[in-house]
């Protein structure tokens, strides 16, 4: 027993500091054999880079907004909303007002009760002639609202520092095409000071954590101009670096993954190795999209797209699921989806990823470019079922691209008690009012706001894919402000 009670005692010190959702008790009764076999398989997930707790994700969203004074071609700027968490008012406001412009698209990385974190990349002008880019990693305690300094971050940055440099693998990768790259991670990893809102003095380095690490970003010269190049450090690669806040993650989560790197990551205490590269021909074609999982090899036939766009891992309980987006002509997208825990044949979705990442995998959108009343974006949210598909959480789509339309006919239509509201009555609606598209079911309406706020479904008949008619005529013919593209 006492030898049993020291061991004990050495695994509570061991994980004293894990964050106020871990605690520990320690009993000398009959119980204490179990609550040995608990606090051992604890202290490996520490160990591992996994610390389980109630942290739970926040709702999120990134959209577009015109500009004032813009057109829609060229005024479109990024905007983010934080439902349920006052605390990130100051600096979503700084997100949206001072750090983004038309010029700037902005990567959400992280959103949960723990860390609130995002990428930006805005192109500057100098003259109307483009520059480069700026840079700019926002990582914030989603409890106080404050700043997430690296110093906050890392337990050892020095430590971490020293073990990159040392590693000639890694040296190789990154070191060899970036001027100046082990003073700039240097600067990343041990100098908090030469950080202030999210980035350096030259807006050339920046981090961001993430649900699989932390990523730090770095502008590098090359032939063509100039580069972003991503960098990579996991949690479960570096857990013993990171401080244990940090590696508090919901239950369920999903991170995007760069091809042409081995990425490590945990799946309820199991370590797993994961790669995802390409083939290309000289037609810029995918031939080929290969999976290695844990030194297993899967190979995928393509042929018939331009390869990978955007890839998330998505954990849910014991399983992973990889989602791989590919791009073809005229911008159209398709996704297919590799179940990590099983070899087995790719599904298919004719979906891709929205402008929010895809963080949750118990709540998340997928996007789609439709051709109804015009060329518009919409989203849906999802969730993963339990084959790995997104199943619908609604069958609504919102509209995010932003159009104002001029009615050149009268149109009938109903009033709703909000955006896919309950019915209030029907309403006629003049030649020359403007509405604006929030919402469809892409099949036989689509809903609008009207300078007031106030929400009207007009009815549409769908004859194709790409032929749409309101009050049996062509919506070119029904509204001034249609666009289609493609």
């Amino acid at each position: 027993m006492k030898k049993r009670f020291i061991y004990l005692m050495l695994v509570a010190f061991l994980l004293a500091g894990c964050g106020r959702s871990t605690s520990i008790t320690v009993s000398t009764n009959e119980s204490a054999d179990k609550e040995s076999v608990a606090l051992e398989s604890k202290a490996e997930e520490v160990e591992k880079g996994i610390i389980k707790n109630d942290v739970q994700m926040m709702d999120v969203h990134i959209f577009y907004k015109v500009r004032e004074g813009f057109s829609l071609l060229e005024g479109m700027m990024p905007q983010v909303e934080v439902k349920g968490n006052d605390n990130l008012k100051s600096i979503i406001e700084k997100i949206n007002n001072q750090w983004t412009d038309e010029h700037s698209s902005i990567e959400l990385t992280r959103a949960d009760s723990n860390i609130f974190s995002l990428f930006i990349k805005t192109m500057a002008y100098s003259d109307y002639d483009k520059t480069g880019e700026e840079i700019r990693g926002i990582n914030i305690d989603s409890n106080t609202g404050k700043e997430l300094k690296i110093s906050d971050v890392l337990k050892n940055p020095v430590g971490l520092y020293d073990k990159l440099t040392e590693s000639e693998e890694f040296m190789e990768e990154y070191g060899a095409d970036i001027a100046y790259f082990s003073e700039k991670l240097e600067s990343v990893l041990t100098k908090p000071q030469e950080f202030s809102d999210g980035t350096n003095n030259d807006s050339d380095i920046a981090w961001a954590l993430n649900n699989g690490g932390m990523m730090i970003y770095m502008i590098k010269e090359n032939d063509y101009g100039k580069e972003i190049v991503s960098i990579p450090l996991e949690y479960a690669r570096y857990s013993e670096f990171f401080k244990d806040d940090v590696l508090k993650l919901p239950d369920d989560y999903a991170f995007k993954i760069l091809p042409d790197r081995e990425i490590r990551f945990n799946i309820d205490g199991k370590e797993r190795a994961l790669e995802l590269t390409q083939e290309i021909n000289e037609y810029d074609i995918a031939q080929e999209i290969r999976v290695k999982i844990d030194g297993e090899k899967r190979t995928y036939q393509d042929g018939s797209s331009y390869g990978i766009s955007k890839s998330y891992v998505l954990k849910k309980g014991d399983h992973a699921y990889l989602y791989v987006e590919l791009t073809y002509d005229n911008d159209y997208k398709s996704m297919m989806i590799i179940d990590l825990n099983k070899k087995s044949e790719t599904i298919s979705i004719g979906d891709s990823f929205a402008h929010t990442a895809l963080l949750n995998p118990n709540d998340f959108y997928l996007g789609d470019n439709i051709f109804t009343i015009s060329s518009v974006w919409v989203e849906r949210k999802y969730e993963l079922a339990d084959d790995g598909r997104p199943k619908a959480l609604t069958d609504y789509f919102t509209i995010t691209t932003p159009v104002q339309l001029a009615a050149k006919i009268e149109l009938n239509g109903e009033m709703l008690d909000g955006v896919n509201g309950n019915s209030l009555g029907s309403i006629n609606l003049p030649v020359g009012i403007l509405l604006t598209p929030v919402g469809t079911d892409k099949e036989s309406f689509t809903d609008y706001t009207m300078s007031d706020g106030s929400v009207v479904r007009i009815p549409m008949e769908k004859i194709s894919d790409y032929e749409i008619k309101i009050d049996g005529k062509p919506v070119d013919e029904v509204f001034d402000g249609t666009f289609f593209a493609g």
